[in-house]
């Protein structure tokens, strides 16, 4: 697999946003190669799926292209001040914007559009989710890894949007934003779940984009505390099953054995859209996607093997 293209900017409303590329993965099978959209998990940041997309690429992953994305707020993606912008459906309109602009921005829009395959995890794989239903006749697949699936609760309801947000709101206020040094930040993280169970590559891939170096030697969050925390408050401006109801395209829900997804809202998922299919990842924690790249990349290229051959409407 080639290194990264030089990284793609999109103006989503004013808000420049970062992405991550690599040409095309492999040969593909006919004429209807999609392009990947990957979508990271709350904290961390595009350079994540690299590790994922070379597994995905030697395993034979037939397509176009891909592109990693910064979310707000996160990596080299602009961060708005206003925790409001941290809302869910935010997220979702930045996914759909980056769909629209694929194109164009990884083939210049002279290839012909195949459409999308958008592949998430965490926060990501649920944008996703919503991203999908709000362009059915683009996105020709999701690959869903530990999706954050909730009940929106009702208005004025002093309940979590969905289990454990508020704990981790707080959680991420209490973070060091910065640190003495790199390697600071390296020991301390790999000591510490769930950093400690991240493959190496995946621990050095967020180092090196989820960390910006500074001045004085210290390195700092790339997401700052507040906004991380701003990030968990703002599940609860997705309503998502609505938009489950909408998605037109094959699904697959990657979980870890050991992950976080409630099996009755991922039975609510499968009888939602029944041809949905879920993938165990023995062992993996919510976080299998950076503890056991290999296993999800493999994941990922047997989905598109499954997916090229489908069109659009």
């Amino acid at each position: 697999m080639k290194g990264p293209a030089p990284a793609p900017v999109l103006d989503a409303g004013g808000l420049r946003l970062r992405g991550l590329s690599w040409p095309a993965a492999g040969v593909a099978e006919g004429p209807a190669a999609p392009q990947v959209l990957l979508l990271h998990a709350t904290s961390f940041c595009a350079a994540v799926w690299e590790p994922v997309w070379r597994a995905a690429c030697a395993a034979g992953a037939p397509v176009a292209s891909a592109l990693a994305a910064d979310a707000r707020g996160h990596g080299e993606s602009d961060a708005p001040s206003a925790p409001e912008a941290y809302a869910w459906t935010r997220l979702v309109d930045d996914a759909v914007a980056w769909i629209d602009a694929l194109p164009a921005l990884l083939q210049g829009g002279t290839e012909p559009d195949a459409g999308v395959v958008l592949v998430g995890h965490s926060s990501g794989a649920t944008t996703a989710l919503a991203a999908a239903a709000a362009r059915p006749e683009r996105v020709r697949g999701v690959l869903a890894v530990e999706a954050v699936l909730y009940d929106t609760p009702l208005p004025g309801a002093d309940v979590d949007s969905y289990l454990g947000s508020r704990f981790m709101a707080a959680q991420a206020r209490r973070r060091r934003a910065r640190l003495e040094s790199l390697e600071q930040a390296r020991t301390r993280l790999s000591a510490r779940p769930p950093y400690a169970g991240f493959a190496p590559e995946s621990l050095d891939a967020f180092l090196a984009g989820g960390l910006a170096a500074l001045p004085s030697g210290e390195v700092a969050l790339r997401c700052a505390p507040e906004i991380e925390a701003a990030c968990y408050d703002g599940a609860a401006a997705l309503d998502l099953w609505p938009a489950v109801g909408r998605i037109a395209c094959p699904l697959r829900l990657v979980a870890g054995t050991r992950g976080f997804m409630p099996p009755a809202l991922v039975q609510r998922m499968l009888e939602t859209l029944p041809g949905t299919r879920v993938e165990a990842v023995e062992g993996g924690t919510h976080f299998v996607a950076l503890e056991q790249p290999a296993c999800v990349g493999d994941a990922l290229a047997r989905f598109l093997r499954e997916v090229t051959n489908i069109r659009v409407a």
